[in-house]
């Protein structure tokens, strides 16, 4: 056995380490019911926060979303875990959407599910301490200066605020996830190099915040055109999908911007119903699929 082996043996056990333990740091006893609603959490950076105008959102999406009751960092009353009835343009962030719109459309249109979906998101936000912006998503939020920047607890006391208004009749059943432009390696290298590891933790982390060390979470890649694409980070997300066969990743890598970072309306459109197929797939809901075709 080479050394450059044994190198890598040793950084996956570390990163295997580093996860079990923000596992055990966010874990939250929980019973597994399938009589209870159905729930999603969803976080991320800036194309799962929304950046395409609500201009252009497609004709066959309608909002208020029916069946889609919703909670997030810009929903009002979110502090107590309050759910929107039904999401609205109000709920989104500052009149834009992203692909993880379309999948809740799809998610109660087509598998005709009700779901209550959790989300915390904001744009050019970093996991590692060393990455873009001051706001992070590490798992140790201890160590940050402030903890208020910390993304990562805002988000798992959102969803544990939900889930006891709720009194716990909330099963989260899936995650929703995109991020790691901030984490590039033209900013910080020690962020590139930590994001394997740092993801792995971050998917934990939520896993514990739920109970559920299975949770399905769906998630995809950076396009190959953003001004912000880093192969470290796109080799990492992909590394992690190929290692968990609970991570499902769709491949974005010749998405289509609307600027130099985020993917346009085709583009999340094409995301958010892979995601859906994703769902039906790997039997979290029974519905149609749709034909997708790549755009690139």
């Amino acid at each position: 056995m080479n050394e450059q082996t044994l190198t890598n043996q040793l950084a996956s056990l570390q990163a295997n380490v580093a996860a079990l333990q923000a596992y055990i740091k966010g874990a939250a006893p929980k019973q597994i019911d399938a009589t209870k609603k159905f729930g999603i959490i969803s976080a991320g950076q800036s194309n799962i926060d929304g950046r395409v105008p609500i201009a252009e959102l497609p004709s066959d999406i309608k909002l208020p979303m029916t069946n889609c009751h919703y909670c997030s960092n810009y929903s009002a009353g979110h502090e107590q875990g309050q759910f929107s009835p039904a999401l609205s343009q109000a709920d989104l962030s500052s009149d834009r959407w992203g692909f993880d719109l379309v999948t809740y459309h799809y998610l109660t249109t087509l598998a005709k599910q009700e779901i209550y979906v959790m989300k915390w998101s904001e744009g050019g936000t970093s996991i590692d301490a060393t990455g873009d912006n001051v706001h992070r998503w590490t798992v140790d939020y201890e160590t940050l200066p402030d903890i208020d920047a910390s993304l990562l607890k805002h988000f798992d006391d959102l969803v544990r605020q939900c889930l006891s208004a709720a009194k716990h009749q909330i099963e989260v059943r899936a995650m929703l996830w995109h991020q790691g432009e901030s984490d590039r390696r033209s900013y910080s290298a020690t962020a590139a190099d930590n994001y394997y590891r740092n993801l792995k933790a971050v998917f934990a982390y939520c896993r514990g915040i739920v109970g559920n060390v299975t949770l399905p979470i769906f998630c995809g890649t950076v396009s190959h055109t953003s001004g912000q694409y880093d192969a470290t980070v796109d080799a990492a997300i992909r590394q992690i999908a190929k290692e968990d066969p609970n991570v499902h990743c769709v491949d974005m890598s010749g998405g289509h911007l609307l600027d130099d970072f985020h993917f346009n309306r085709d583009s999340s459109v094409y995301f958010g119903q892979e995601i859906y197929n994703a769902f039906v797939n790997n039997g979290l809901v029974q519905g149609e699929k749709i034909v997708t075709k790549r755009l690139w």
